[in-house]
């Protein structure tokens, strides 16, 4: 019993394996690199021995890529069994490289799954048969970052050398740059009487002595120098006296002051005092050593005088770091003055020429950033939207309507819409796709496209005013021109002007259309004529 058991388990496996055997599945796409906005044709052939329920997958099996067509069940008879077949058309608008996932199908009460697939989506067609052959390069996955600045900046040489003029300045200039944004490294702090009398007589000692202007300026500053530290420790009067004047007062004072100079020190000061007079005035000119030898004596009495000062209070370094922070802030203050008066009056003269070379009003508007003019000078993108359907160039690519489409008609069913509009809806654009069960006589189109107006009312035009034209693509397609002018509708009380665009084109199973509203703004009209001017439109391909 246990081996008839042992037995039929292995008969069933053996038929479970050739009920599976009998079932193959085969994914397969038409290529494994696209275009951008380029439909891309996704096959899956079941082949099986008998005719069997089957289960495809929906439009969420393909993501990244979304589903924008898909065919019927094709069944084929064949030697073997039935070859069941189906296509999907799926597309994508994002360029890079993309897996389609594992297809899961169900045949019967059993799933099956499919391989991935590795697809790559470029911004260009790639047709290396048309090409000369050349040595193979290093591949890559995407533009570097260094490449996509190099791409933004092609047009872009103004910028460009400005940038590298500005770096040679800041490079040869780095030094004085730093020294003039930094007022803490020119601000020192005010020096005491005693520490500046010596910084002078320092300065004195690399005077040249060669003619009677250089020792009567010798004489001049050392004189200045005595007088202003008699003026700030002794005597207030110092600089507006005479010499006999402050000799008596130095004589007066010592006697009473705490700065007790001895009379030794005040007849040497007296001394040079009177042989600087005869300098300055009596047109006298000692010898060279007497002149070293009364910077001499000064000095030494310089040292005295230091051992006599007090040490400074805490209310004078007070004061003194007050000087330093409030010379700091006024320093600070005066170049960025000057910083700010300069770049005022940079930016003020490129204008000027901006203006005078590209027109004021566009220099306010780039200034600005004008919306439009950002939308008319950036690199724009074109693509196909429908399969087959519409190329066109726009400074944004399109976007897919997939709930509440616009201009929707009874009689026919719209298979796609796109659509595209700028900030503030002073551009607006559409690109529709509609099949028909039946063929559209060319003499019925026009009445068609008319009823496409009495949506623009309903969209708040009024006073529309039409006219009627063929259009015709670059690539000589042929087909409808309804447009003219209106008022737009902002608000309950406020209409703007402008115009609108109905562009129809018939198919062998349906119809385009190409939409476009503007309002009257600068550039728009611009942006209206490049749109209309790029739309291209494809021939289906007769099956």
């Amino acid at each position: 019993m246990k081996l008839f058991l042992n037995l039929l388990i292995i008969c069933f496996v053996f038929l479970q394996s050739i009920t599976f055997s009998s079932q193959s599945i085969t994914a397969s796409v038409e290529s494994d690199s696209i275009l951008i906005g380029k439909e891309l044709i996704y096959t899956i052939d079941v082949n099986s021995e008998k005719f069997e329920n089957i289960i495809f997958p929906d439009s969420t099996s393909f993501v990244p890529f979304e589903l924008i067509s898909e065919s019927q069940i094709d069944t084929i008879k064949v030697e073997e069994g039935f070859l069941f077949s189906k296509k999907y058309g799926i597309i994508s608008f994002e360029e890079g490289e993309y897996i389609i996932p594992k297809i899961k199908i169900q045949i019967g009460d059993k799933l099956f799954s499919t391989d991935s697939k590795k697809i790559s989506v470029n911004l260009v067609e790639v047709d290396t048969t048309k090409q000369g052959l050349y040595d193979l390069k290093p591949s890559f996955d995407k533009f570097s970052t260094l490449e996509i600045f190099k791409l933004r900046l092609m047009n872009n040489y103004l910028i460009i050398l400005l940038t590298l003029f500005l770096i040679l300045i800041l490079f040869f200039f780095r030094r004085q740059l730093v020294d003039f944004f930094n007022p803490l490294l020119n601000i020192k702090p005010a020096l005491r009487p005693i520490e500046l009398i010596k910084k002078r007589l320092s300065d004195l000692e690399k005077i040249n002595l060669d003619s009677k202007e250089d020792i009567k300026l010798f004489y001049s500053e050392l004189t200045y120098a005595l007088r202003s530290f008699f003026e700030k420790e002794v005597y207030e009067k110092a600089l507006e006296s005479t010499s006999g004047e402050l000799i008596l007062k130095l004589k007066n004072l010592s006697e009473i002051k705490s700065f007790k100079i001895s009379g030794v020190s005040i007849n040497r000061i007296e001394d040079i005092f009177k042989r600087a007079d005869l300098v300055k005035f009596a047109k006298f000119l000692p010898e060279k050593n007497v002149i070293q030898n009364d910077l001499s004596i000064i000095n030494e009495e310089v040292k005295l005088f230091s051992e006599l000062l007090p040490e400074p209070t805490e209310e004078e370094k007070l004061k003194n770091l007050n000087y330093k922070k409030q010379a700091e802030e006024r320093l600070r203050n005066e170049r960025l003055k000057i910083v700010s008066i300069s770049a005022a009056s940079l930016i003020f003269l490129l204008f000027i020429f901006s203006g005078f070379i590209n027109g004021f009003q566009y220099s306010i508007d780039k200034i600005t950033f004008n919306n439009n003019l950002r939308l008319l000078n950036k690199i724009w993108v074109k693509s196909e939207y429908g399969s087959p359907g519409i190329f066109v160039e726009t400074p944004d690519a399109l976007v897919r309507l997939n709930n509440d489409n616009e201009f929707l008609y009874d009689d026919y069913k719209i298979e796609s819409q796109f659509y595209f509009s700028n900030s503030n809806k002073s551009i607006e654009f559409f690109v529709s796709n509609y099949s028909s069960e039946s063929k559209i006589e060319p003499q019925n189109f026009q009445s068609i496209l008319e009823s496409i107006l009495d949506d623009l009312e309903g969209r708040g035009l009024q006073n529309i005013l039409v006219k009627y034209e063929e259009f015709e693509t670059k690539n000589k397609g042929k087909g409808l021109l309804i447009s003219g002018t209106s008022d737009f509708k902002i608000s309950d009380k406020n209409y703007k002007s402008g115009n609108y665009n109905v562009i129809g084109f018939l198919t062998e199973t349906g119809f385009k259309t190409a939409i476009l509203l503007t309002h009257e703004k600068r550039y728009v009209n611009e942006i209206r004529e490049r749109i209309i001017n790029s739309i291209e439109v494809l021939k289906e391909e007769k099956k």
